[in-house]
């Protein structure tokens, strides 16, 4: 049930745990002279351990290691990851707790001190409100900023991104349909899920079924659709393909409708707890549900 009640942070995890989507994603998203700068082919994924006991909801944090194109003076860069599917105005200080961990763990190995740069990937679908460094957040003047400690993030809104962007992201089809898929969670449409499907047949993606299940099986949990409609558009985009997987497909995405259902039923008693006025942490806990879905739920409501 993990994959069920964590599906942003479960297929945001699987998308950038994989280097080339990664990569593909940092070329498309830092400034250029960043990446410039930048030894992609160094790349490796550290693991979370600096995350503390107050931080461990947050699952899909991870860091990518590599390192500059400098020379004899090249210089270890990481990259702090923050998922959110929900604008929160507690990023700022969360991504500060993140890097004090982390340059605690330098400081008591004592070796230098990391460079550390915050990257907040937003697929939410209402606007981002928060400030974009940690002095704005907290009011400093500007005349004492220079004295304060300050820091800023990258951000990357999802609503900035479209399937002809392709040059951006090195023509990577699995990320292509991942960013897409992020964008449109829990609105896209039966015509979007065809033009979708029409992208990953001209881009060669159909041929890879585990793709295509991760895929999938994203779209069926953050989508309301019916099994039938999702197996029509498969078959008469993908042709002869389809016939191929579909059978698995269904199997894995649907597993015969069980795993569907308790969602199903866990996300109609968030809905009835929310009416009732129950505050959100109580409902996620009675759920099973995690807090950024029961506060989509609640959105949802209040159109």
């Amino acid at each position: 049930m993990s994959e069920i009640r964590q599906p942003h942070n479960n297929f945001f995890i699987k998308t950038f745990s994989n280097i080339s989507n990664t990569s593909d994603f940092i070329k498309g998203v830092l400034p250029a002279e960043i990446v410039r700068k930048l030894d992609l082919s160094s790349s490796v994924i550290e693991p979370a351990g600096f995350v503390d006991d107050s931080l461990s909801s947050h699952l899909s944090d991870f860091v990518i290691k590599m390192k500059t194109k400098n020379g004899k003076k090249d210089v270890d860069i990481y990259l702090l990851f923050e998922h959110k599917s929900y604008m929160d105005e507690n990023i700022l200080w969360q991504l500060l707790k993140y890097q004090y961990l982390m340059l605690e763990e330098d400081y008591k190995a004592k070796r230098k001190f990391r460079v550390i740069i915050p990257i907040v990937f937003y697929h939410g679908h209402g606007k981002w409100n928060v400030k974009g460094s940690f002095c704005e957040s907290i009011s400093v003047p500007q005349y004492l900023r220079k004295y304060a400690l300050n820091f800023e993030y990258i951000f990357y809104d999802t609503k900035d991104f479209h399937l002809s962007q392709s040059d951006s992201f090195g023509r990577n089809a699995f990320l292509m349909s991942a960013l897409s898929l992020l964008k449109e969670h829990g609105r896209m449409n039966t015509e979007k899920f065809r033009t979708l499907v029409k992208y990953i047949k001209n881009s060669g993606l159909a041929k890879d079924e585990d793709s295509i299940f991760v895929l999938l099986n994203y779209y069926a949990m953050t989508n309301e659709v019916a099994q039938k409609d999702v197996a029509d558009i498969i078959r008469s985009e993908l042709g002869e393909e389809a016939e191929e997987i579909m059978p698995s497909l269904g199997r894995k995405i649907y597993n015969e409708g069980r795993e569907e259902g308790a969602f199903a039923k866990a996300v109609e008693t968030c809905r009835n707890l929310l009416v009732a006025g129950l505050n959100i942490d109580l409902i996620s806990k009675a759920t099973d549900l995690p807090v950024e879905k029961v506060l989509e739920i609640q959105k949802t409501l209040q159109n």
